[in-house]
């Protein structure tokens, strides 16, 4: 190879070392700073990220997700006048809804409670049912007195239509041509008087001695002597104390 080419050659490769050798280190300081700028920039936002939350819902009522103090403030808006389920009572004060106990009720009938028009005691009560045994016996036999039956039973009552009702006791004896006849009626004695708001109870034991007689004779069946406790009910009836009802005390 002539000596000024290889000469020229020889110049070239140096310079093209020279210049290879010259840019090398420039390459890991650009790297360096270009991840630097790359870090510095995630980090300021990841920081505006996790700030966000807490600024948000002070900016903002508006939100799809309420926070804790929104969902308290929810009940406030209901309108108070909203219609309730028919009914269902309305809001009550606070005394409303605690009412005072109720006063005792009878236990002998469903009846709904009256103001106590007057005072009734033991004797009373006895002497009114003692009174009404001694009229029973003109009742349930010919010729079937009841002119009076009202100064002693409530009209209208249970007992008093037990008697005097289409198809009752009167009806049945006089179609038949039966009658009740009292050997002896009685009171044994009291054991318990109980005075209600609409209703009084008194509790007697009854000796019961008769017969029932028929145009055959005496029915045996129905007839005889014995002795049962009757609860009879007493009820205030224009102005006065009548027997309402009574049942045997079991």
């Amino acid at each position: 190879m002539p000596k000024d080419k290889l000469l020229l050659r020889t110049a070239s490769t140096r310079a093209l070392n020279s210049a290879r050798g010259s840019s090398n280190p420039l390459l890991p300081v650009l790297a360096a700073f270009a991840f630097f700028i790359a870090f510095v920039g995630l980090s300021l936002w990841f920081t505006q990220r996790a700030k966000g939350p807490q600024v948000a819902p002070q900016g903002s009522s508006a939100g799809k997700f309420p926070t804790s103090q929104a969902l308290q403030s929810v009940p406030a808006a209901v309108n108070p006048n909203l219609n309730l389920v028919p009914g269902f009572p309305a809001r009550q004060s606070a005394q409303a809804s605690s009412p005072s106990p109720a006063p005792p009720q009878s236990p002998f009938s469903s009846s709904f409670a009256s103001p106590q028009s007057a005072n009734l005691d033991a004797s009373t009560a006895y002497q009114l049912v003692e009174s009404w045994l001694s009229y029973k016996k003109a009742v349930f036999s010919a010729p079937y007195n009841i002119s009076s039956i009202e100064n002693y039973l409530v009209n209208p009552g249970p007992l008093y239509s037990d008697i005097t009702r289409s198809g009752g006791s009167i009806d049945w004896l006089r179609s038949n041509n039966f009658s009740y006849y009292y050997r002896e009626l009685k009171i044994l004695g009291s054991s318990d008087f109980r005075q209600f708001p609409d209703r009084a109870h008194l509790t007697v034991r009854i000796l019961e001695d008769l017969e029932l007689r028929t145009p055959r004779g005496i029915d045996r069946s129905k007839s005889g002597r014995k002795t049962q406790s009757w609860i009879y009910e007493l009820k205030f009836n224009k102005g006065k104390w009548l027997i309402y009802d009574y049942r045997k005390d079991v």
